[in-house]
């Protein structure tokens, strides 16, 4: 009892808080004696069966204290005590408290630990970038000071600065340039689709996210000459089926796009399979293929359909 009052140290009140350490709502792993305990909060309860001397449970609980405990920071990992004051109106502490959903810059690169700590190493990495990035900057300082003559060299290391191969302020080569324009500026003239196979530019770009036929199964290649050869094939296979199509229902080009269907049921053939559209006297016919009873929908009543059947 002793031990665990000293690893969970009391919160605001026992009275409003439910005093440690306790399991939170929704926690599905197993608290001993649960199920034959009730009249309390979940929390309450847990809390109770966990302290309670009589009952037995293992040694070790399966807890995170609540209160930030002090962490001991390594060499590496300890955050520039010059830099943190530099950063009192951010949001970077050392103790990010666990579902915090902000940017942590460097998180990325760190798991296998606890959220407080990944961000921990997380920000000491950041605030060690930032303190080279300060330094590096200090140092054109300090060397554009040093060629303009507004401070002299002290140490051996100023004096080579002074005679690095690029002198600061940089040299004006012209005070108007004219701007400079492409003169093979890429302009997109059609869609990739309609260009003819031939063509360089018959491709999407890296990072389209749109379908694009005959690509799923195409891989060994960069985007572009994927989706170039996906598109070649697809139009190839759109021509191959245009060719052989032939016309079974009267139909007239409006505006030279798409054919105008006139004839909603063919006389001489059924509908295709999977159309959700009203077909006359269908649902009294079985027996057949759904072609088989479509075929010349209005031709013939539905007595004589299931005379024919």
């Amino acid at each position: 009892m002793l031990r665990m009052a000293a690893l969970y140290p009391p919160k605001i009140s026992p009275s409003l808080m439910t005093p440690e350490p306790h399991y939170i709502p929704g926690y599905a792993g197993y608290c001993p004696q649960y199920k034959y305990c009730l009249g309390q909060s979940y929390g309450k309860l847990t809390s109770n069966l966990l302290t309670n001397p009589g009952i037995t449970h293992s040694r070790q609980l399966l807890l995170q204290p609540n209160m930030c405990r002090e962490t001991n920071y390594s060499v590496e990992t300890k955050p520039n005590q010059n830099y943190k004051a530099s950063r009192k109106a951010q949001k970077l502490t050392d103790s990010i408290i666990s579902g915090y959903k902000g940017f942590v810059p460097r998180s990325e690169g760190y798991f296998s630990r606890t959220f407080t700590e990944n961000c921990l190493d997380a920000i000491a990495q950041f605030e060690r970038e930032q303190l080279k990035v300060a330094s590096k900057k200090r140092e054109m300082d300090l060397i554009n000071a040093l060629q303009t003559g507004k401070t002299t060299a002290k140490t051996e290391q100023e004096n080579n600065l002074v005679t690095v191969k690029y002198r600061t302020p940089f040299a004006v080569v012209a005070t108007n340039p004219a701007p400079y324009y492409l003169s093979h500026s890429y302009k997109v003239t059609t869609s990739p689709y309609l260009m003819k196979k031939e063509d360089p530019d018959k491709y999407f770009m890296s990072g389209y996210k749109g379908y694009v036929p005959h690509s799923r199964f195409l891989i060994g290649s960069g985007y572009p000459t994927i989706i170039n050869c996906a598109l070649i094939e697809f139009n190839q296979m759109h021509n191959k089926s245009k060719a052989t199509l032939t016309p079974t229902i009267n139909c007239a080009k409006e505006n030279g796009t798409f054919p105008r269907i006139v004839q909603l049921y063919p006389s001489n053939l059924g509908m295709l399979p999977q159309y959700t559209g009203h077909v006359p006297g269908y649902k009294y016919q079985f027996g057949h293929t759904f072609g088989h009873h479509t075929q010349d929908a209005l031709g013939m009543s539905t007595i004589q359909k299931q005379a024919v059947n």
